[in-house]
């Protein structure tokens, strides 16, 4: 399993409840994670997203050499690529560069990311058919994570809907794409609404990054649970006997 994909199921499986004390030390497990895009190829731009719990490169004309060149910049951040579905043998050639993970969408070609140990974050658009989400849970390619990208940085109540929508239809983690400020009230909605992980646009200065991710670590958990439904079964009751009323016997 690749390293964000690992992060994303414990963030989407929450912590695991042990009994006796908590370890000094452990680290708080936050509620979402947060990842930024990334289209500067450069050390600098590097540099400042390295606080980052994800990094995606939006970058196409990025070669193997320079991709392992960011990789080493970024450190110990997971990095991933936002594939191009034109260009297939140039997505297998940046995922021999080392890349922990893919962010594909459905029109990927599943040969250009069968690679074994890879991390697979699948791209949808919000209108996407209830029937094909749902079978995302039971896909033979293995997918890590469900990417709801939207043009839109507003939080709206639509948007809202949409993202409940999908958390109630997979079992898989959810993430949105947001935009750089999000509002914290927005951030504890998103995470009631069941989103695990948020996508930030590229740009974001390292203090910008700093600042969402202290309001991510402030907020509380969700106070929902989620509960799938179940079909409701008639209950049938058998009928009362009729009750045969005895005629008393004249007495002569």
């Amino acid at each position: 399993m690749s390293n964000f994909a690992e992060k994303l199921q414990h963030v989407h499986r929450g912590p695991i409840t042990t009994i006796g004390f908590r370890r000094s030390g452990e680290e708080e497990m936050p509620q979402m994670l947060v990842v930024a895009m990334l289209a500067d190829t450069s050390a600098k731009a590097a540099k400042a997203v390295t606080g980052a719990d994800a990094v995606i490169i939006d970058s196409q004309d990025l070669s193997p050499e320079g991709l392992k060149q960011l990789t080493s910049a970024l450190g110990d951040v997971p990095t991933g690529i936002l594939l191009d579905n034109t260009k297939p043998v140039e997505a297998a050639k940046a995922l021999e560069a080392g890349s922990d993970f893919v962010v594909l969408d459905i029109k990927t070609p599943v040969e250009a990311v069968s690679k074994e140990g890879l991390g697979r974050i699948l791209k949808i658009e919000p209108s996407l058919d209830i029937a094909l989400a749902r079978a995302i849970n039971s896909l033979p390619l293995s997918i890590d994570g469900v990417l709801i990208a939207s043009d839109d940085s507003v939080l709206t109540v639509e948007r809202l809907l949409v993202c409940q929508r999908f958390a109630d239809l997979l079992d898989k983690p959810l993430l949105v794409t947001m935009g750089a400020s999000v509002p914290s009230n927005e951030l504890s909605s998103l995470c009631e609404a069941g989103v695990k992980g948020i996508v930030v646009p590229a740009g974001l200065t390292a203090k910008a990054l700093g600042e969402l991710k202290k309001a991510v670590s402030c907020l509380p958990k969700p106070t929902k649970h989620k509960t799938k439904a179940s079909p409701i079964i008639p209950r049938i009751t058998p009928e009362p006997e009729a009750v045969v009323e005895e005629e008393d016997d004249d007495e002569e």
